[in-house]
């Protein structure tokens, strides 16, 4: 045990003597309402400055998105082109296998086109709505939506690899 006994007063916070009267009321809430106004005005500002940090993140992944979405437009307008000249020269053959194809492909002209005329931000919207009216199917769409992603791609690597292979 120390011998020495300290006085209230004798400490400082931040430079300033701390008052043992702790002032009046009215002293007591401005200054709790200086400390409120601080720290909202730091809120404000990291929240300013992490939103300027993210927004040229954010405008870059919108601009692949949007590459993206064309690219996948046109490969789909091109199978459908594909189907419908198929379709044709079986024609004279199958015609209700040719008429079958021909609404395959006229379906796939209607999603290229959709695509094309869409934003990124429209097409998550109604992904989402049909997430929620249709959920069942809307997972059995991804799955098929995702294997056939993943077999146009897995061609595309191939249909490189041979290409160069032959160069």
């Amino acid at each position: 045990m120390s011998s020495h006994q300290e006085s209230p007063g004798q400490y400082t916070a931040e430079g300033a003597e701390l008052n043992t009267d702790a002032g009046t009321g009215a002293e007591a809430r401005a200054r709790t309402s200086r400390v409120k106004d601080q720290i909202s005005e730091f809120a404000q500002s990291a929240k300013s400055q992490a939103s300027a940090a993210i927004q040229p993140i954010t405008n870059n992944a919108r601009n692949m998105a949007e590459e993206q979405k064309s690219r996948g437009a046109a490969r789909i307008g091109d199978i459908a082109q594909a189907l419908h000249s198929a379709a044709d020269e079986m024609a004279g053959e199958v015609p209700f296998a040719a008429d079958y194809v021909h609404t395959a492909a006229q379906k796939l002209d209607e999603t290229a086109r959709m695509l094309r005329e869409r934003s990124v931000d429209d097409l998550a919207q109604m992904a989402v709505e049909f997430a929620e009216e249709r959920p069942i199917l809307y997972i059995g769409s991804a799955i098929a939506a995702g294997f056939f992603a993943a077999r146009l791609l897995r061609s595309s690597v191939d249909y490189a690899d041979e290409y160069e292979a032959e160069e």
